[in-house]
């Protein structure tokens, strides 16, 4: 047997068809309405979004006296706990049945693993290089030098905290020699089913709701960081809007070329939202006619920034005169979308089904022409929902970013996706203690 890895996310190879693909056309050769620019026309009437009225928020009965474990636990259950425990400790003894492994390994608990992961947030949060120097009194200082020394003393050895992650699994990696064809994101399965599960347990989703992409944890820098990206399986996540709170995720290790991608990535994380008029506002690369008119049929509506001479919208409307002054906008609609030009400190474009056309409201920006002084901007309200609600995972990466976890082994996409798992649950559940 071998210890296999996720593979990047590849792009399949088919045959290249020609004219639109999918649901983009209804017959081969043919342009979809929506790519004409004679089926756009100047909004005429207000449109009416039916008012979000589900309940929302934290969903528990917590104990006053409950500490940030209980919380955390809320998002990562012990069940959780108790595979990775068993898989640990049958991976070590694996190794050991082959003379590969350390011949001083002891099976680990659960309380051992909870353990670990303490101290490993606690190397996140000071940064010292080597494992061993959190083990030293003479990098502990300040207040409360000398009871974070003890903490790690009295947790555990530092020859232990190197021995389990080394050994930590959250399930059997190995594969058959001949094999190597398997689905190697079913080994994650069963862990992304707890969580999934737990995630949406904890906390309903609110009115606004992003779409955007997240990167797994990486000890490169600068350019091997970025390769580092290119080879990773793709993570999607649906965020609260406001808080950051991740209520689903999407791993995407295969993308069919030519295949419309928010088509695969955006029904899988919305699935049961339909009919309770979420906002949805989808990363650009998700964006597309047919996938916004299918949600909108659904009840969910969307809003998204689109590129600059993008082939999502027509081509005469990319060709039309830049807008000159600041504040002004330009409104197309093809029902139920709307296509918004506004011209801020440059000219930006979204596509929408969930705002009414018009309805300007005022920013405030930096005068052209007065030095240290702001001028007043229109602004139309498809922008002051975008703008607004558009920062949901942004607000999840920056969190995961500025709260890492320290003293891991990262060398493969299993075990930065294993990591990112359980630093995506200490997140949610800092979300929800913080709005408890």
């Amino acid at each position: 047997c071998l210890e296999t890895d996720i593979e990047f996310c590849q792009v399949e190879e088919e045959e290249e068809v020609e004219g639109p693909q999918g649901d983009e056309a209804s017959d081969v050769g043919t342009q979809p309405d929506w790519l004409s620019m004679k089926q756009w026309s100047v909004p005429k009437e207000e449109g009416t979004v039916p008012e979000f009225v589900e309940s929302c928020g934290p969903q528990h009965i917590m104990a006053r006296n409950s500490d940030v474990l209980d919380y955390f636990q809320l998002l990562f259950p012990d069940v959780l706990f108790e595979q990775i425990v068993f898989e640990t400790n049958a991976y070590a003894t694996y190794c050991c049945s082959l003379g590969q492994g350390d011949s001083s390994w002891k099976p680990v608990s659960v309380e051992e693993v909870k353990g670990f992961f303490g101290l490993s947030i606690l190397m996140g949060i000071q940064t010292l290089g080597e494992p061993e120097l959190y083990w030293s009194w003479d990098h502990h200082h300040g207040r409360y030098g000398s009871r974070t020394w003890e903490l790690f003393y009295r947790t555990m050895s530092v020859k232990r905290f190197k021995q389990i992650a080394a050994h930590i699994r959250m399930s059997s990696m190995l594969v058959e020699n001949d094999n190597q064809s398997v689905d190697k994101l079913s080994f994650f399965q069963p862990m992304l089913s707890i969580l999934q599960t737990s995630m949406q347990e904890a906390y309903k989703p609110n009115k606004c709701l992003t779409v955007d992409q997240a990167f797994l944890p990486s000890h490169d820098k600068g350019i091997a960081q970025e390769k580092s990206k290119n080879n990773q399986p793709k993570i999607w996540l649906l965020c609260d809007s406001k808080s950051g709170y991740c209520h689903k995720l999407l791993v995407v290790t295969r993308q069919e070329k030519n295949k419309d991608l928010g088509k695969n990535v955006v029904p899988q994380l919305i699935d049961g939202l339909e009919g309770k008029h979420h906002h949805i506002f989808l990363s650009s690369s998700l964006a597309s006619v047919p996938l916004m008119k299918e949600l909108f049929d659904t009840g969910i509506y969307c809003s998204s920034s689109i590129l600059p001479q993008s082939t999502i919208l027509p081509k005469e409307f990319w060709d039309e005169p830049p807008l000159n002054n600041q504040g002004h906008f330009q409104q197309y609609e093809f029902a139920p979308l709307l296509a918004t030009r506004w011209k801020d400190n440059k000219q930006l474009v979204c596509l929408s089904t969930n705002a009414d056309a018009g309805r300007p409201d005022v920013v405030w920006r930096r005068s052209p022409t007065k030095l240290g002084e702001l001028c007043a901007v229109e602004r139309p309200y498809a922008f002051k929902l975008l703008q607004d609600n558009m920062r949901g995972v942004d607000i999840c990466n920056q969190l995961l970013t500025c709260n890492q976890l320290g003293g891991l082994v990262l060398d493969t996409n299993w075990r930065r996706l294993f990591w990112f798992l359980v630093n995506l649950s200490i997140i949610n559940s800092f979300i929800v203690l913080r709005e408890t």
